[in-house]
């Protein structure tokens, strides 16, 4: 029982400290981003407490990115598993992935800041990833009829793109944000719906 205590303290700690990162991020930037800004944001005593969870900024930032996408996940796949098509699918990803940056700003600046400060080799990994697993999807609904043919790679990278790029232009206000979410799923749905659709 002890033991388990310990662990879920550390793990606290762990998610206390990023979330301050993401804080700083957000309002400094990668190079603001300091271990002693960090520090003050989680209310530590010593940065001694970031080293002691993270070897390195490196590490930290990429433990950012990693826990972002953990949790935007844990809103897109509940969404996408209501939806009983793969039209549907798609669809629930798009407005799913973009609700979350719209709910989670400070966060969605944070990843775009890692992202765009990161050794170009791993930041393209992380973008061929996430759009070879959508183009996966899209193929699905190819092969079932539910979308019409084109290449899924491109159509991946496009929504990608949008998604990425909503991240750092996406309107002020929530009636506007919404606006600017239905659009964009109408967009990608016109665009891959068969012919009569």
């Amino acid at each position: 029982m002890e033991a388990a205590r310990v662990y879920r303290k550390s793990t606290d700690r762990r998610r206390e400290i990023l979330d301050a990162t993401i804080g700083a991020l957000a309002e400094h930037g990668y190079t603001g981003a300091t271990f002693e800004r960090i520090r003050e944001n989680a209310q530590l005593s010593s940065t001694r407490m970031i080293s002691y969870h993270f070897a390195d900024k490196a590490a930290l930032m990429a433990a950012v990115v990693e826990t972002v996408v953990t949790d935007a996940a844990a809103q897109m796949v509940p969404a996408m598993g209501r939806e009983e098509t793969l039209r549907g699918k798609l669809a629930a990803y798009i407005r799913s992935n973009l609700r979350y940056l719209a709910d989670n700003r400070a966060a969605a600046r944070a990843v775009i800041e890692v992202i765009s400060n990161a050794p170009r080799a791993d930041s393209s990994l992380r973008e061929d990833t996430s759009a070879l697993l959508l183009a996966l999807l899209l193929t699905q609904g190819q092969e079932a009829g539910e979308l019409r043919d084109f290449d899924a790679a491109v159509v991946a990278r496009s929504i990608r793109a949008t998604i990425d790029a909503f991240a750092t232009r996406m309107p002020e206000g929530q009636a506007a944000t919404l606006r600017a979410i239905d659009e964009i799923v109408a967009l990608y749905d016109r665009a891959t719906r068969p012919e009569g659709h």
